[in-house]
């Protein structure tokens, strides 16, 4: 009996053993339960506010299968509303693959698109056609992840460009009008970047003057561009480098440079100077315009103004303008005014007439500008009268030797038919500041120390006196 009531005792306890693990087998399969309903349950809250964010930005969220057409594993509402679908919609009409949606020249996107992953990573530009047959541009951005089947899944979100598609198409547009626009009337564009020094011009630059578009170092090189600018703007060019570096609002600048050719030409330098939030300069942007035959024009025209038409000096009124000019910027220093008439030339226009007294006229003032200095001033005031300003002179013996050289070179003959026409001048000379402080008193005296001359004989000289 005692055997008997232990090995119930034994049972007894071994089924309580067995109820409590068995208990506590469940509480851990109900934890475990609990666990991934509460994740499951965070996964689809997760999705939820995903599918509001999407829909409510006007953007789409897509999972599709990376193979063949691309079948659709989910895609939001957004989605389908950028594509102007409902979703019962969409299913009616078995659109079932994103290549359903794509437009037929951007199929082969959808064809190859694992070749266009990078990193495992899409960004894909394409076109999706909308229920309406109406056409947009679209962003694709996702990654690639590999299911446990080993199926290859993309989550991407579908933003809708299309605005901004049109907008970078117009700025094209505008582009390419202003450069065909620039090219038709020869102007060249350049953008200098001023942090960078580098400066950059439009390709039609290449074609006009034969030098690079980039040019990096610009200002810290300008001093090896020498050759390619004018001599005489050499200073014009280095005050437009200095502006261009400073960054100074507005840039213009005349001056000559060479172009391809080796032909220095006039050409117009135009900016204006971008800034950025803080005022500091960025870039300048610019244009080069050619204007050598507006200049050359204006050039001509001024040449006619000032100048005498047979003879090509100075005409009368700028002589006297240029020697008083001379005069109020050099009041220290010797100067002479000389009085020039030619001997004998009414005899010339008597005996052979006005044209052959006019080739003659023209023969000797070549002459006599071969024999000038750079500086001189040589001015007609009369038919065969001119003047000869010569600026500080060391000393009189200086000016008397050069009057006689300059007779020297007068004593010539022009020939006509079989004969020659002996030519000579006499020459009034007046000195500044002893015989007058500008030019009405130097002339008056110079032309009565000519006079003199002529009386002694012509083919001579005399410096005027109080005597005279």
């Amino acid at each position: 009996m005692e055997g008997s009531h232990s090995t119930q005792v034994i049972s007894y306890h071994a089924l309580i053993f067995i109820i409590t693990a068995v208990c506590a087998c469940i509480a851990v399969m109900i934890t475990i339960i609990l666990k991934q309903l509460e994740k499951q349950k965070r996964f689809i809250r997760a999705a939820m506010e995903l599918n509001r964010i999407t829909n409510s930005v006007g953007v789409g969220f897509v999972n599709f299968i990376l193979e063949g057409s691309c079948p659709i594993v989910y895609a939001s509402k957004g989605f389908y509303d950028l594509l102007g679908y409902s979703r019962l919609q969409a299913r009616k009409e078995n659109k079932s693959y994103v290549k359903d949606f794509v437009h037929p020249k951007d199929a082969d996107c959808i064809e190859d698109i694992e070749e266009k992953l990078r990193d495992d990573k899409l960004d894909l530009e394409l076109r999706m056609v909308k229920k309406s047959g109406e056409s947009i541009y679209v962003l694709a951005s996702g990654n690639k992840e590999v299911r446990k089947d080993g199926k290859k899944l993309i989550s991407a979100v579908i933003v809708d460009i299309s605005e901004q598609k049109r907008m970078q198409e117009r700025l094209m547009l505008e582009s390419e009008r202003y450069r065909i626009a620039s090219e038709l009337s020869m102007d060249i564009l350049f953008e200098y970047d001023i942090k960078e020094d580098e400066m950059l011009y439009s390709y039609k630059y290449r074609e006009m003057y034969g030098r690079p578009v980039r040019q990096p170092s610009y200002f810290r090189n300008r001093e090896n561009l020498h050759e390619y600018v004018h001599p005489d703007d050499w200073g014009l060019f280095l005050d437009y480098c200095n502006k261009l570096a400073t960054g100074s609002p507005i840039i213009e600048a005349q001056f000559r440079i060479k172009n391809s050719v080796n032909v220095f030409i006039w050409c117009q330098f135009m900016g204006k100077t971008i800034y950025d939030d803080e005022r500091n300069a960025l870039k300048v942007i610019g244009k080069i315009v050619n204007i050598d035959s507006q200049k050359r024009e204006l050039e001509a025209m001024e040449y006619r103004a000032t100048r005498d038409p047979l003879t090509g000096v100075y005409n009368k009124e700028v002589t006297i303008k240029k020697i008083d000019m001379f005069i109020n910027g050099n009041k220290q220093g010797l100067h002479a005014l000389m009085f020039l008439d030619f001997d004998n030339f009414k005899k010339i226009n008597s005996n052979y007439g006005h044209l052959t007294g006019d080739k003659v006229l023209t023969y000797i003032i070549k002459k006599i500008k071969s024999f000038l200095s750079e500086g001189e001033i040589i001015g007609r005031i009369g038919g065969d009268e001119f003047i000869i300003f010569a600026g500080y002179a060391s000393a009189i013996d200086e000016i008397r030797n050069k009057a006689e050289a300059l007779l020297a070179v007068l004593r010539t003959g022009y020939s006509v038919d079989d004969s020659t026409i002996p030519i000579t001048a006499s020459i009034g000379i007046a000195l500044y500041p002893q015989d007058g402080l500008h030019y009405e008193q130097l002339v008056q005296h110079a032309d009565m120390a000519m006079y003199k001359a002529k009386a002694h004989g012509k083919d001579n000289l005399v410096f005027y006196s109080d005597s005279i």
